[in-house]
């Protein structure tokens, strides 16, 4: 969609994010067109400028529990200062209050309090602020913006229940969901800057779906009208890029006739079908047509090789009845498909007659799961496919088995098999008798549980070595991950709660457990439990970019433990196209956006570009010039001299966690970015300095 700047008035600024923030007037344009585009990754002379020096960040306390008196103090000491003359809730009527959604302590001894913004008792969907105190607990500024909402907006009764809202989005949704819908009553501004009564529907199908689906509708509570919609779920390819061959389920195999058969007055008419493979029945689906001139009295019946028969049609009635259109036929899965099938048409009363004209069956064979290998020990070292010989922490059980399940680490890092199946749930252990991981003889889903496991860890080690955060959520949330999704699965997603992972087809990609995708993927739940980038439009393409951002700084942080993981520019490339010979392609570049025939790397070109995969190379580039240095290919614009990996993912951290809100737009990530270089390194600082350089090449002043 075209999206358009809103300004809105600040609730107040701090000095740090008071550059201009211009509108964005380009007029929309054609979208581009969406394929794959692969060039050569980064040079070495461009990797050198990365630099390998590790500074450890101080140790900060992270998230505070909301109900322990500290974050209570923090909040009361916020909410005196957003409004002096009322301070926190009262029992008098307040238009606009702010509901506290999580306080955390940083490693520079500041507290943040994010609050929501509630309008009349009904919250306003994606707008947030946050307040910052010093180490005295003083307010010293105040981060987020708000515009004026209409008086009565949150008072008025909607025309619509939740329960429309659902059957609308339902309506849009066309998939049956796997999880009860769920609505929740909320105040949303639209593109023009108006403010609206609606309900927020969410509705999730990731069941067997190649791209799993958390839809969110934004429902008009009075007059139905969908304002927007969007999928939480981006996974591995962006959600507009063509599937390669092999990512999707088993393909159906189908079997026609079109010869036509005279149906009888009171007669019985056959025709046989014949399927030579012998695959294993998932879906069943009947096509038929047939014209018949006195309804109700046919009788269809399909019977499987087997014998087994399911009445199609069996109706009574007058009039014409023409049987035409598509039968989902349950009850022949777990048959086999192989031989023939039978389709019989019962003609029950006098004096009509009709025509079967032609018929068909479209069978989806069952997803098959290979042969789990039992290990032997012939190495002493845990073995990865993508990253060498690496040193993983696992847990014994009391049968002597050793699980990919690390207690050192937080609340756990954990690795499990979801056995090919379409969903990845419950706790199937991947075990090893000796503890020595990706042996030879383990096969490769051995090995591809290893990357999974060393992924999480080494990203779980860079957020709290580098970034001083305890896991996603700054309390040592646990790390879950799922590998062997689905049966030649070419995608890895966060759903939320956990990581996906599949196998891949072995063409387009080998198992999507490569460093950088599972720090990518992982820093879905980062941006999550922190400033929850809404996944559309500019802040969409902010999520999407700070994942890339982040996995590149996973994979770079292994490279200075491991010499075996070589880190560079390019996303994804160790599990891409392993058949190719090649170690560079990739899904997507930060040092140049554009190779990929998809991306952009200036924001002049926003308005052809808004899928936030293909938009995300806007802060992608940004940051790429910030650490390494370099020159954005669009705007000629150079940076001379980046500051480092290190220093650069401590501001880009510090921007997410501490002032961005859910609607942050790439101007206001220029501005966030900038305070939090301040904040590091000074306002006169180089740093700062090169923040504001980099952003400008990418042409967001």
């Amino acid at each position: 969609m075209t999206i358009r700047r809103v300004d809105t008035k600040p609730v107040s600024v701090r000095p740090a994010t008071t550059e201009a923030q211009p509108k964005n007037t380009a007029k929309a344009a054609t979208p581009l067109t969406t394929k794959d585009g692969f060039g050569p990754s980064a040079r070495p002379t461009e990797l050198a400028r990365a630099e390998k020096t590790l500074t450890q960040a101080p140790a900060g306390p992270g998230r505070i529990a909301l109900t322990s008196p500290e974050a209570q103090q923090a909040v009361q000491a916020s909410l005196n200062h957003i409004n002096p003359l009322k301070g926190a809730q009262t029992l008098l009527p307040q238009p606009t209050t702010f509901v506290p959604a999580n306080v955390e302590r940083d490693a520079l001894g500041m507290t943040h309090v994010r609050l929501d913004r509630v309008h009349e008792g009904v919250k306003v969907f994606g707008e947030q602020i946050i307040s910052h105190l010093d180490k005295d607990g003083k307010v010293t500024g105040v981060t987020g913006e708000q515009s004026t909402v209409p008086a009565g907006l949150g008072r008025e009764l909607p025309k619509l229940n939740t329960q429309s809202a659902i059957d609308i989005a339902r309506k849009e949704f066309g998939l049956k969901p796997d999880k009860q819908p769920n609505a929740e009553r909320v105040i949303y501004q639209d593109k023009a800057g108006e403010y609206h009564s609606a309900y927020r529907v969410q509705m999730q199908a990731i069941e067997g779906q190649d791209r799993p689906q958390k839809m969110n509708y934004l429902v008009d509570a009075n007059t139905g009208k969908v304002f927007e919609s969007f999928n939480e779920i981006g996974g591995f390819y962006g959600s507009n890029r063509a599937a390669p061959k092999g990512a999707a389920a088993p393909e159906p195999i189908t079997a026609t006739s079109t010869t036509k058969a005279e149906i009888v007055d009171q007669g019985t008419v056959t025709s046989k079908l014949a399927f030579d493979k012998d695959v294993t029945i998932d879906k069943l689906k009947l096509d038929l047509d047939i014209a018949h001139t006195f309804k109700g009295d046919l009788k269809v019946t399909l019977t499987s090789p087997s014998g087994t028969s399911a009445v199609v049609h069996d109706r009574k009635g007058g009039s014409t009845d023409d049987v035409k259109g598509s039968f989902d036929l349950s009850a022949f899965a777990g048959e086999s498909a192989k031989g023939e099938w039978t389709l019989t048409v019962e003609d029950k009363a006098r004096l009509d007659k009709g025509t079967l004209n032609g018929w068909g069956v479209s069978i989806t064979p069952t997803e098959t799961t290979p042969p789990v290998e039992e290990p032997t020990n012939k190495t002493v070292d845990d073995t990865s496919l993508y990253s060498g010989k690496v040193a993983l922490e696992t847990t014994k059980g009391a049968d002597g088995k050793y699980t990919l399940e690390d207690g050192t680490r937080g609340k756990g890092v954990n690795t499990y098999d979801a056995m090919n199946k379409t969903t990845a749930s419950g706790k199937t252990q991947i075990t090893d008798d000796n503890n020595v991981w990706g042996e030879a003889s383990d096969g490769p889903r051995t090995k591809a549980a290893v990357d999974a496991h060393y992924g999480a860890e080494m990203t779980y080690d860079f957020y709290k070595e580098i970034l001083g955060r305890d896991s996603i959520d700054g309390a040592g949330e646990a790390l879950n991950s799922f590998v062997h999704v689905r049966t030649n699965y070419v995608n890895a997603f966060w759903d939320g709660t956990k990581m996906s992972y599949g196998d891949g087809d072995g063409k387009t990609s080998g198992p999507l457990t490569a460093l950088d995708i599972a720090g990518h993927e992982i820093t879905h739940g980062l941006t999550e439990r922190t400033a929850g980038l809404i996944y559309r439009n500019e802040s969409g393409g902010l999520n999407e970019a700070f994942s890339d951002i982040m996995g590149a700084g996973v994979e770079w942080y292994a490279s200075t433990k491991n010499p075996e993981v070589k880190f560079n520019w390019t996303v994804g490339e160790t599990a891409w196209t392993p058949t190719n010979g090649s170690n560079e392609d990739g899904l997507r570049y930060m040092n140049d956006p554009k190779k990929d025939g998809y991306s952009i790397d200036n924001y002049k070109d926003y308005p052809k570009q808004t899928e936030v995969h293909g938009s995300s190379g806007i802060a992608n580039n940004a940051f790429y010039l910030l650490a390494n240095g370099g020159t954005n290919s669009t705007s000629k614009l150079e940076v001379k001299d980046g500051i480092g990996m290190d220093k650069g993912l401590k501001i880009y951290y510090r921007a997410l966690a501490h002032y961005m809100t859910p609607n942050t737009t790439f101007a206001q990530a220029r501005a966030a970015t900038i305070t939090a270089a301040t904040d590091l390194y000074g306002a006169d600082s180089a740093e700062v300095a090169k923040v504001k350089e980099s952003w400008t090449a990418v042409g967001v002043n």
